[in-house]
């Protein structure tokens, strides 16, 4: 008691004596110390006991042996919270670490103070600051992953984990025990998580303790009896199942005799699933006729899209009319949904027909270029009979002397029935007269490819049929020669074949 008396006297008489002189010594011969502390090694949080964050360490150092009294400052900087036991430095270490326990400190930011004491006289006073956290949950946050899980026991995704992690007002993490509660529509589902240390705590949320639908995951948590609670996160949970179905078919309608024109159509059925994915499904598509008879079906078991192929057949027998196709589809969870088309199917097959005529040459080649440097090359109308043509060529440039050639326009009939296939031109030239290199062809116009042929003899000329595909109007025809060059040309026989089609 004696020392605290003369402690409480000695800070007196500082304060009284505070910027007027140093402090005295007791005796002569005792110097007064002069200290040291060290920064806190880190911040103490409540409550005691729990293992995290106890303790706190400081080192005080000395440049004189001394004894060291040692305060907890509270928050107003006066009042002492907490004293604890002084220590003693000597010559032989003056140095010594101070480890300071929560227990008995309040949260805030205190102050811990060191006086020093030689003899009787008291040093002058240091101090650090001490921030002792108060473990209560100021800021609860909650992941969650996935955000979508699945409700069908076949998926790969049926679970999502919560991890949870707590602070104080220190911004460290802090001990836990809470829930995490897991909300769709009116089903609840509520997990317990703990955390003893601190560490971020988990929980799995399973689909199958909820619905399908959209909801929310919140976590509320208690840290040293103040509960605090986290900002919800959106969970999706899925049912594996077919959202809409799609049925198309590549012809609206079925000629079943087998030409090659629409003799089948082909039908192809395709899904889109709630998860986004490829699910598998079951399901059944049906051709139906006009009294509602199932006349050809198809089972359907797959992750992909189905196609098939129908005939317009009832078995081996054309039966003319128009038919439902209709697909009804399923996935592992969810309803049937079911989408439809028609295909009707009707009596008719493609016939071919011709188309064939001769005109004179001049009707078809009508133009000419002179390639050559001297003005000698030329075409000629009515040159050996009415109606024929000659060319004759003699310089050239790079062997080309010179070029004729017409634009000539398809038959109606022929143009309308090239959607049928198999429209094709010949056209052959009745050769009068030839010398040197001669080459003539057609082609369709714009088109890259031409079927063309050399001149060697006179009599028949024909490269040979050219196919027409649909859109095919006009037709180009040409004529070369090379140098010292001529031919001859009385007629031109245009032959076309095509089909049509007969419903007779």
């Amino acid at each position: 008691m004696k020392r605290t008396t003369m402690r409480i006297a000695a800070l007196g008489m500082s304060v009284l004596l505070a910027g007027t002189a140093a402090p005295a010594m007791a005796d002569e011969g005792d110097p007064i110390p002069v200290l040291g502390i060290s920064d806190a090694s880190g911040v103490l949080t409540l409550p005691a006991g729990d293992g995290v964050r106890d303790t706190a360490t400081f080192t005080v150092t000395s440049d004189v042996a001394a004894t060291v009294v040692l305060d907890v400052i509270g928050l107003d900087d006066t009042t002492v919270v907490k004293t604890l036991d002084p220590i003693d430095l000597t010559t032989e270490a003056l140095s010594a670490p101070l480890t300071v326990d929560v227990a008995g400190l309040p949260s805030g930011i205190l102050t811990l103070r060191a006086t020093p004491w030689s003899g009787d006289a008291a040093g002058e006073p240091v101090s650090s600051p001490l921030r002792v956290g108060s473990g209560n949950p100021t800021m609860v946050t909650l992941a969650l992953s996935p955000k979508t899980i699945d409700t069908w026991s076949g998926s790969s995704v049926r679970s999502t984990v919560a991890t949870v992690a707590a602070v104080d007002e220190t911004d460290l993490a802090i001990p836990f025990t809470g829930t995490v509660t897991a909300v769709v529509g009116t089903v609840k589902h509520v997990a317990s998580v703990t955390s003893p240390l601190g560490a971020a705590a988990k929980a799995t949320i399973s689909a199958s303790k909820l619905k399908a639908g959209s909801g929310t995951v919140s976590a509320t948590v208690t840290g040293n009896g103040k509960t605090a609670t986290s900002d919800s996160v959106s969970l999706l949970v899925r049912k594996t199942a077919v959202a809409s179905v799609k049925i198309a078919r590549s012809e609206s309608v079925v000629y079943p005799t087998k030409d090659g024109y629409k003799d089948s159509s082909k039908i192809s059925v395709s899904w889109k699933s709630t998860t986004g994915s490829a699910i598998p499904v079951t399901g059944v598509v049906k051709i139906i006729n006009s009294k509602g008879k199932t006349v050809k079906s198809w089972g359907l078991s797959t992750t992909k899209p189905w196609s098939g192929t129908w005939n317009g057949k009832v078995g081996t027998t054309a039966v003319y009319g128009t038919y439902t196709v209709k697909a009804a589809i399923k996935g592992p969870e969810g309803s049937t949904l079911a989408a439809s088309t028609t295909i009707t199917v009707k009596k008719g097959k493609l016939v071919e027909r011709s188309v064939k005529t001769t005109v004179k040459a001049d009707t078809v080649l009508t133009e000419y270029v002179d390639l050559g440097d001297l003005d000698y090359n030329v075409c000629y109308e009515d040159y050996f009979a009415a109606g024929d043509i000659f060319c004759n060529g003699n310089d050239s440039i790079d062997g080309l002397s010179l070029f004729a050639m017409s634009t000539r326009s398809v038959p109606t009939a022929v143009v309308d029935a090239q959607k049928y296939g198999g429209a094709k031109v010949r056209i052959t030239a009745k050769v009068s007269h030839v010398y040197g290199d001669v080459a003539w062809g057609y082609a369709r116009q714009g088109a890259e490819t031409s079927k063309s042929t050399l001149v060697a003899a006179t009599g028949n000329s024909t490269p040979g049929w050219l196919s027409l595909p649909a859109t095919t109007k006009k037709l180009e025809v040409f004529l070369g020669l090379g140098e010292y060059s001529f031919v001859g040309i009385g007629t031109f026989t245009i032959d076309y074949r095509y089909k049509v089609l007969s419903t007779t």
